[in-house]
């Protein structure tokens, strides 16, 4: 409630005193003279009562006092008489009763609280107006100017005395005006809002506004004016532009559409691609060009962006036989709502094309055309895992005394019993899967598990293939031994394990005199038993000093050294008859190959720090990494924890991976492996061809070097595709400016091809077997 305080000027106490002894929560009373008010008052009052007296007394109270005056008239007195009747605030005759009084200060106390209420609304609209980050303002039905805020002034350069009751002509200075008075008539005629943009040049410079105008209507529901807000969307656009050129710029084709699918925006390369009406396409959906069988696939493709919030990568081939690579990623607001979805299209056909001939080279036995060692588990691991089949026959096949023809007939006619015997196979096994694993071994494959007396059947006509040759004479000595073997792929057995049984159970074939077949049973598991002794022996091979390294030396094209691969040897005298890749094997197998990797790891950091003191022209000391390693958290820590404390420069350090361990888990991998490069390591892609082949992943792969395997090498001299193809991967090498490594060189005429094609190093027993680190070192001084 609203307590009055009110001075009363040279009157009687008494009346007032009563008021307010029953009045004490409304009313305060201070009694003064008019001469003791000349003097000074500093206390604050609403009201002044007084008797009528001269204007400029009058004029005194309202100036230094208080304007609002109560004037008392006597009796005679008319308030139309008295010269300042129009600076009072009211007048009351005596002789007055107190209820008189009161009812007097009552209206006057409505109306100060009135006055106050209405002071702080202004207030808090001033307040709320001028902190609003747009320009706003009111006009009247003129389009008058008659109340902007500070933005608003700051932007145009004036101040309100000159905006106040002027048009947009006079405030714009003749730039904008008259479209500005058909926005706001149309405002109040049709009495609804309008949103527009427009561009307002003003002290701020060309600004482009977001301009909102709604119509003000009063109690009565009459229009009175416009009120409007201009939002600077300068920037935004500025965005916009910048987004358009950006993606004009990109060397794919580029679209955005929104969370319903409807495209938004795309660049020109993205119109060419499909023939699209650079005015029509907007709102299309995607499958209006990429063709409508894949309209459910967009749909989920869309919701997994837009729900995962993170980017995907589709291969497509659409209707045009054209096949796509499609990137989408999602498009987030600040509070990461997504609001769109980023395609980015790159046409990969000719990749793709050029894919299919190298898996064909790659997959396929150039000699008889049968599948080799990799299509085999191609078309385990792939095709029949995708038909959800796990339960398979396998018949392993191996030419008995094979060695005998090539040396006394030679390879020419060598070759052409492989091709016989082949052909042959493809008539009796065309229910099975049939593949040369390389040099007279051949694997036939039937899904699920077959009839015993059905296996029978087919072996016995196997080996009658060169029963009937030999009666001519012409493959005396020849024919086959076969081990047959019947499993499931599970996490507990791979294909690995079960050709390794049909390789015993072949064996066991040979062992009792060769042309027959041998079923595997538990008895002839040897080879599991013999990985124990191996897996025994390997876990002190450490304490007793039997591994160490050799380094096989690489050269460049003109026979200067320049690096050393780091390979494992176990001395030991037992298993010394056991490849070295089958050792490497058995320490994957039992969790052996952390504290061996160590070993392996440090050795060459060491060996690659002491060779490369005092060097000018450093050496790079390369490192095979196993999948069991790359896919430890710590193993990138671990590198560079073992670079530290040895104080090798891993620019003197290589890494290679093969294929197959990268792709196990790429984009974790790839994170990998780019850290260490990004410190100077270098990362080498091992064994290219043998794994999946694939260019379009040599893109993303953060490499420095790609090592085309040494069969591809070998393959050089037996076919021209051979050469083709690692023509083919040089030339992509170039294009990603990455060096290629030819492994396997072991004659004059490999080395020559190699050169030829452009190849950049080169390793191989042309030029050294793997060495001791002591050998190495004296080839080193050799080389100064």
């Amino acid at each position: 409630m609203l307590k009055l305080k009110i001075l009363i000027l040279n009157q009687d106490k008494i009346i007032f005193e009563k008021i307010e002894k029953h009045n004490k929560e409304k009313y305060i009373f201070y009694f003064e003279t008019l001469e003791n008010l000349k003097g000074g008052y500093k206390e604050e009052v609403d009201i002044v009562l007084c008797n009528s007296m001269e204007y400029s007394a009058i004029n005194f109270i309202k100036r230094n006092i208080c304007k609002n005056i109560l004037l008392i008239l006597e009796e005679n007195q008319h308030r139309d008489n008295i010269d300042y009747n129009e600076s009072i605030f009211d007048f009351i005759s005596k002789p007055f009763k107190e209820n008189e009084l009161m009812y007097k200060f009552q209206l006057i106390g409505k109306y100060i609280l009135a006055e106050k209420i209405a002071q702080e609304n202004k207030m808090r609209f001033n307040t709320l107006l001028n902190n609003v980050p747009y320009m706003a303002w009111f006009k009247n039905e003129d389009s008058k100017y008659i109340v902007v805020n500070d933005e608003f002034k700051e932007h145009c350069g004036k101040n309100y005395e000159r905006i106040y009751g002027q048009d947009d002509y006079f405030v714009w200075e003749g730039v904008i005006g008259e479209k500005c008075r058909l926005y706001d008539i149309e405002v109040m005629e049709k009495r609804k809002q309008i949103v527009f943009d427009e561009v307002i040049p003003g002290r701020k410079g060309y600004k482009e506004f977001n301009i909102y105008k709604v119509p003000v209507i009063d109690e009565n529901n009459e229009v009175k004016g416009t009120m409007g807000i201009a939002r600077d969307i300068t920037d935004l656009k500025n965005k916009d532009e910048k987004f358009k050129i950006l993606i004009e710029n990109i060397p794919f084709p580029v679209y955005m559409k929104d969370v319903q699918g409807r495209i938004v925006t795309g660049n020109d390369k993205f119109l060419e691609m499909f023939n699209l009406n650079k005015e029509l396409y907007k709102y299309l959906q995607e499958e209006d060009f990429l063709g409508i069988e894949f309209k459910e696939d967009i749909k989920n493709e869309d919701l997994s962006v837009i729900r995962g919030k993170k980017g995907i990568n589709i291969i497509k081939k659409i209707k045009d036989d054209r096949v796509l690579d499609i990137s989408k990623a999602p498009v987030s607001e600040i509070s990461e709502e997504v609001i769109g979805i980023v395609c980015i299209l790159r046409d990969i056909t000719d990749l793709k094309n050029q894919e299919e001939k190298i898996k064909n080279l790659a997959y396929t036995d150039s000699l008889t055309k049968l599948a080799n060692r990799r299509g085999l588990y191609q078309y385990i691991e792939n095709e029949m895992l995708l038909k959800e089949i796990n339960k398979i026959t396998i018949m392993f096949i191996d030419l008995d005394n094979f060695k005998y023809l090539n040396d006394s007939f030679g390879h020419f006619y060598a070759d052409n019993v492989l091709n016989y015997f082949a052909t042959r196979l493809k008539e009796i096994c065309k229910d099975g899967f049939i593949s040369r694993m390389g040099g007279d071994e051949f694997v036939i494959v039937w899904e699920n598990f077959v009839n015993k007396d059905f296996l029978i059947e087919k072996a016995e006509d196997i080996l009658d293939i060169l029963s009937a040759k030999n009666k001519n004479g012409k493959l005396t000595r020849v024919s086959a031994s076969i081990g047959i073997v019947v499993g499931n792929i599970n996490e507990e057995e791979n294909i690995d394990s079960l050709l390794m049984k049909g390789d015993l159970a072949l064996y066991k074939a040979k062992e009792q005199g060769k042309n027959q077949y041998v079923f595997y049973n538990k008895y002839l598991d040897q080879k599991r038993c013999l990985d124990l002794d191996i897996e025994q022996e390997l876990r002190n091979a450490l304490a007793k000093n039997e591994l160490v390294l050799y380094y096989q030396p690489q050269y460049d094209l003109n026979r200067n050294l320049v690096g050393f691969e780091a390979l494992l040897r176990w001395h030991n005298e037992k298993f010394k008859h056991i490849p070295i890749i089958e050792v490497i094997k058995i320490m994957e197998k039992y969790n052996l190959i952390d504290d061996i990797g160590r070993f392996i790891t440090r050795s060459a950091m060491e060996f690659s720090r002491k060779i490369n003191e005092n060097r000018k022209r450093n050496i790079v000391v390369s490192i095979n990494i196993s999948s069991i390693q790359i896919m430890k958290n710590n193993f990138v820590r671990k590198i560079k924890k073992y670079l530290g404390e040895i104080g090798a420069d891993p620019k003197n350090i290589g890494l290679e991976i093969t294929e197959t361990v990268l792709l196990q888990n790429i984009e974790e991998n790839i994170e990998k492996i780019k850290e260490l490069r990004d410190i100077g390591v270098k990362i080498s892609l091992d064994d290219f061809g043998t794994g999946y082949s694939s260019f379009s992943y040599l893109v993303k792969l953060p490499l420095n070097n790609i090592k085309i395997d040494k069969s591809f090498v070998k393959g050089m001299t037996e076919a021209e595709e051979y050469k083709k193809l690692i023509k083919l991967t040089v030339d992509t090498a170039r294009a990603l400016k990455l060096n290629v490594v030819g492994e396997g060189v072991e004659t004059e005429r490999d080395f020559e091809i190699l050169k030829e094609i452009g190849i950049d190093y080169i390793q191989g027993y042309l030029f050294s077997k793997p060495i001791p680190e002591k050998e190495a070192i004296e080839l080193l001084m050799k080389e100064k």
